[in-house]
């Protein structure tokens, strides 16, 4: 069973020490049907409705994370229905249980038995009541999600938690059970653009604003990320890496929100960080994935667009260094890999690099971009308020920043279906960098693919 601990990067498959706990939930639990509770008349209200923060945990677990989900639900329970804390969830799950779900977490509540399959919802509470399968790689799914928590738990605070599969600019919550006609062989997700316009819609609606946007879900810390929704929240949680299966450590952060539910939006923040790094310490070596090091970084929202426009003269600059020939590629790809997490994915060089670490290598390199580049390494403190990060006993160090940029350095051409213009143009939007907020209002693209120019058959 140790190949099933790995991290949330799609297709990865390492080891880890901390299966065995999470076999047994694997081998106690059988796919059984939901319980398709009819309906109330009057949808029920939590009764700390006034209740200062609710948690809403979008849980996309149709695909290979399913057993984590029931897990990390578990974990949840510990904790939930603390005066001034509601937990709201929607879960997909592929096998273990049938159709998709509402749960109201309280702490004397099991809504799933390890044991014996068991499964109890609380989908009468919801209006609409239970969902069938559901693909939770849809927009309209997730805007009705937010919209209808938002409704039976109103509270002065809001997170908002993406829990599945990461792929950074590539998008988050892929449903395993909702192929797509094109490409074959691929699963639907929320790409950036969808998940950003999905939120939107739903505050709209619910009249509310986020606090918090958190991804449960590999490599989503990007500047890319989180200048899409840089309007529709304070603060982003997101890895730079990848994040183990187990993935967030709900129960410590929620004992101590329980304790404290009139704490800040950066205080949560801080609270989740300290309780994933509590967690991952005492997993270091194959609990990490094989990985040098986990992270998790709290970005500031309002500071983000400023490093954008960081980002775009620096774009500039290496961009006029590049056709000049004053810069090489190899450089570049020094510059890249200098102290930062460099992570490869899909046989590209390090396609997501850590920006603060990069543009310190640049301002001692080159000049012309100096103080651009230094400009950057300041904003970068004021962006990532608090990070924390778990780093093996041996091997190579690690450290970050706390956010990364797509740079692939590619030796010479790059996927060309990232060059499309659009996202209509994008195999319907499905493979898309251009079509980006950050790219269409900054020069970086121009920089990424006048570098690596992608390749046309």
């Amino acid at each position: 069973m140790g190949e099933r601990i790995s991290m949330r990067d799609r297709g990865a498959v390492l080891a880890s020490v901390i299966v065995l706990a999470l076999a047994l939930v694997a081998g106690g639990v059988s796919a059984g049907k939901g319980l398709m509770a009819p309906m109330a008349e009057e949808p029920a209200v939590v009764e700390n409705a006034d209740g200062t923060w609710t948690i809403m945990v979008y849980m996309c677990a149709d695909n290979n994370l399913e057993t984590f989900g029931v897990s990390d639900l578990v974990e949840m329970e510990m904790y939930g229905g603390a005066e001034g804390v509601n937990i709201v969830v929607l879960m997909d799950t592929f096998e273990l249980i049938e159709a998709t779900h509402w749960y109201i977490v309280d702490s004397t509540d099991t809504h799933y038995d390890m044991e014996s399959g068991d499964h109890v919802c609380d989908c009468e509470l919801i209006e609409g009541g239970c969902l069938e399968e559901t693909n939770m790689g849809d927009g309209a799914v997730l805007t009705d999600f937010i919209v209808k928590a938002a409704d039976y738990a109103p509270a002065d605070k809001y997170m908002l938690v993406l829990w599945d599969h990461g792929g950074g600019w590539r998008g988050v919550c892929w449903d395993d059970s909702s192929p797509l006609e094109e490409p074959e062989g691929w699963f639907d997700r929320l790409t950036v653009h969808e998940l950003a316009e999905a939120i939107k819609a739903a505050e709209e609606q619910a009249e509310i604003r986020l606090d918090i946007i958190g991804f449960d879900a590999c490599l989503m810390s990007m500047i890319e990320v989180a200048y899409e929704v840089r309007d529709l929240a304070d603060y982003m949680l997101g890895s730079v890496t990848g994040i183990p299966m187990d993935g967030w450590a709900y129960d410590l952060f929620l004992d101590d929100l329980a304790e404290n539910p009139g704490m800040s939006p950066e205080e949560l923040c801080g609270h989740v960080i300290e309780g994933y790094v509590e967690y991952y310490s005492f997993c270091v070596g194959s609990g990490l994935g094989g990985f040098t090091g986990v992270t998790l970084s709290a970005v500031d929202l309002s500071q983000v667009g400023e490093l954008a426009i960081m980002m775009d003269e620096l774009g500039v600059g290496l961009l006029e260094l590049w056709n000049s020939g004053e810069i090489a590629r190899g450089e570049i790809i020094v510059a890249a890999q200098a102290n930062t997490p460099a992570i490869s994915m899909y046989g590209q060089q390090c396609p997501f690099v850590d920006i603060g670490f990069f543009a310190a290598a640049i301002a001692e390199k080159f000049p012309s971009v100096k103080d651009v580049a230094e400009d950057i390494v300041a904003q970068m403190s004021l962006v990532v308020p608090r990070e924390g990060a778990v780093q093996q006993d041996m091997g190579g160090a690690f450290s970050t920043t706390g956010m990364t940029v797509f740079l692939p350095c590619s030796f010479s051409y790059l996927n060309p279906a990232y060059a499309y213009e659009t996202i209509e143009d994008a195999l319907d939007g499905h493979t898309v960098y251009y079509g980006l907020d950050f790219a269409i209002d900054t020069n970086w693209d121009e920089f990424v693919f006048g570098l690596c120019p992608a390749y046309v058959a």
